[in-house]
């Protein structure tokens, strides 16, 4: 018999651990898993925050409908409940220790309502965000609550709740049963939608309300269509924040598909998840539509033989700007002269002071001057090596959003520059100090990432995966640009230095080969030719100005990782 062993070995220094905000569900189980407490998971770990659960009622469904379910006993509910609160909530002297933010609601029964009415006046003092769901009929038609459980939801849950979020026809439904209304609600506008968004809010007194407008799309002209095979029709969510008296509309393209099992479920959740990392509610409620879209858009093959479940595996975006369309005119910020974009960036007054700090660095000056120790130095080469793999990777992650395909072409030119950098990196470390990854990364602490290292890759793998081509093409310029005004600050002490330090000979041509690789023609060059890609590109696409911003805070945050990656070098 022939017998493996595989030694799986872990690496010391590992990933730094994240710090999870927690959103509890309660709700309805969904056998088939598109909707329910199955959905709401799903969603809460593709925005990341860590789900819990209270389960209201099993159910017997797939996507053609619901057969049977059985509820949950309230002494059950009451002990769920008890259990999830005291460990995650009232266990912590303070709101902000408490790990649970935010508590979605689904299907309720009348015994899940009474449980939480009893709980709230506590959840309340942690300012813990509700979030309801009013989950009246599945996609499928099946009638998932009663009059009497949703009487008393309206009365003693939905008072004071953070966000509604009902479909047109359970906000209808909640309307007649308020304001007493036995007839059918007229939209003939979408200034018509608006008003009665606010009239509902007025009868529920949540604090925030959106009714969906899945079922009702306007045409072009803002009025709702009769006929749904027309074209370019757009869904208007309508969003009534109370306190602020202010009407938020989310335009998107309807989408002609009854495969959308689970979607009001997913919503909502999603929008509880952003919430919980501190989101506002606007932007919070735009990433979320724009996770349902491409859920609902993503699958090659539909699932199941009914109303389809969405593709709770797409990467949800988290920057909002990146979705979002006309909300202001571009700045007057470009270009005169020989003024850039990247020269905006580096003279914006939050980055200023940190791209000076960046490269000007100590670090460099004590190289310049030989006056920096050297193995400080060979620390920052086997840094330098682990960073450059990332570097490619996320150079990967942008070709793969690129634009067009002349974009996508130039980032595979890029990758093999790198790569081919990343070759004579090790043969550099291997011929001058007898330093060799393979052999020696079990017995050479420093040839592993630091933490440095670890943040700034950390945070570009991040924003690899949540921002498109304009945001990661920012991320990465601070590497590219710096090294050259670095480059050329260290030769000029080098020229003026009239002390230099006493490090070998041989050392000092190492110094100033690193000095003259990033002052050389050919980094300058490619200095230039990244100016150029960059300014081409913020011409070329649809940004505003919180788009601006974002780029802005993006560039001084890898500013500033570069920044510790050189004090770490330097304070070995």
């Amino acid at each position: 018999m022939k017998t493996t062993v595989l030694a799986l070995r872990r690496a010391d220094n590992a990933t730094p651990k994240p710090s999870l905000d927690a959103v509890m569900t309660v709700a309805g189980s969904d056998s088939s898993g598109g909707a329910g407490i199955e959905a709401d998971l799903k969603t809460f770990s593709a925005f990341g925050v860590f789900g819990m659960t209270c389960i209201t009622a099993l159910t017997a469904q797939n996507t053609t409908g619901v057969k049977t379910f059985d509820k949950t006993s309230r002494s059950l509910m009451h002990e769920i409940l008890t259990a999830n609160l005291d460990d995650m909530l009232f266990g912590y002297d303070t709101k902000e220790e408490a790990p649970l933010k935010a508590i979605k609601t689904g299907m309720l029964t009348e015994e899940a309502i009474r449980e939480l009415v009893a709980f709230l006046p506590r959840i309340n003092e942690y300012d813990v965000k509700l979030v309801i769901d009013p989950v009246m009929v599945s996609t499928s038609g099946s009638k998932l609550s009663d009059d009497e459980g949703m009487a008393l939801c309206v009365k003693s849950l939905i008072p004071g709740a953070a966000l509604l979020t009902p479909n047109f026809p359970e906000a209808e439904a909640l309307f007649k049963l308020t304001s007493g209304a036995d007839k059918e609600v007229d939209i003939k506008s979408l200034e018509d939608f608006v008003e009665f968004v606010i009239a509902l809010q007025k009868s529920l007194k949540c604090k925030n309300l959106l009714v969906k407008g899945g079922h009702i799309p306007f045409t072009q002209g803002d009025v709702p269509a009769k006929d749904l095979k027309e074209k370019n029709l757009k869904i208007k969510d309508v969003l009534y924040e109370s306190e602020e008296d202010k009407v938020t509309i989310f335009e998107s393209d309807y989408i002609d598909s009854t495969d959308n099992h689970g979607s009001g479920c997913t919503l909502a959740s999603a929008i509880a998840a952003n919430i919980a990392k501190g989101l506002p509610l606007d932007e919070s409620i735009a990433v979320s539509v724009d996770f349902i879209h491409r859920g609902m858009t993503s699958l090659k093959k539909k699932l199941g033989a009914g109303n389809g479940p969405l593709n709770h595996n797409v990467a949800p975006v988290h920057n909002v700007s990146s979705i979002m369309k006309g909300l202001n005119e571009m700045p007057k910020l470009i270009v005169n002269g020989n003024d850039t974009f990247l020269d905006y960036l580096t003279n914006h007054p939050r980055v200023r002071d940190n791209w000076k700090a960046y490269t000007q660095h100590p670090f460099v000056k004590a190289l310049a001057e030989n006056k920096l120790p050297f193995e400080n130095f060979v620390y920052y080469l086997k840094q330098d090596y682990h960073y450059l793999v990332n570097y490619a990777q996320v150079q990967s992650f942008a070709g793969a959003v690129a634009p067009t395909y002349q974009q996508t072409h130039a980032q595979a030119t890029i990758i093999g520059e790198i790569v081919t950098e990343i070759e004579k990196h090790k043969q550099r470390l291997s011929k001058h100090y007898n330093i060799d990854y393979e052999r020696d990364m079990d017995f050479d602490v420093q040839l592993g990432p630091g933490p440095a290292c670890i943040a700034y890759c950390n945070y570009l793998i991040e924003a690899s995966k949540t921002e498109d081509f304009l945001g990661i093409k920012t991320a990465v310029s601070p590497c590219l640009h710096g090294y050259a005004a670095a480059g050329m600050y260290g030769q000029k002490i080098r020229k003026n230095s009239t002390d230099l330090g006493v490090v070998t000979e041989e050392q000092s041509k190492v110094y100033q080969s690193w000095l003259d690789e990033y002052s050389s023609e050919w980094y300058i060059g490619a200095d230039l030719e990244g100016r150029k890609a960059l300014q081409l590109l913020i011409q070329d696409v649809d940004v505003n100005d919180k788009r601006i911003e974002e780029l802005v805070d993006i560039f001084n945050d890898v500013t500033k990782l570069e920044i510790g990656f050189w004090d770490e070098c330097l304070n070995l």
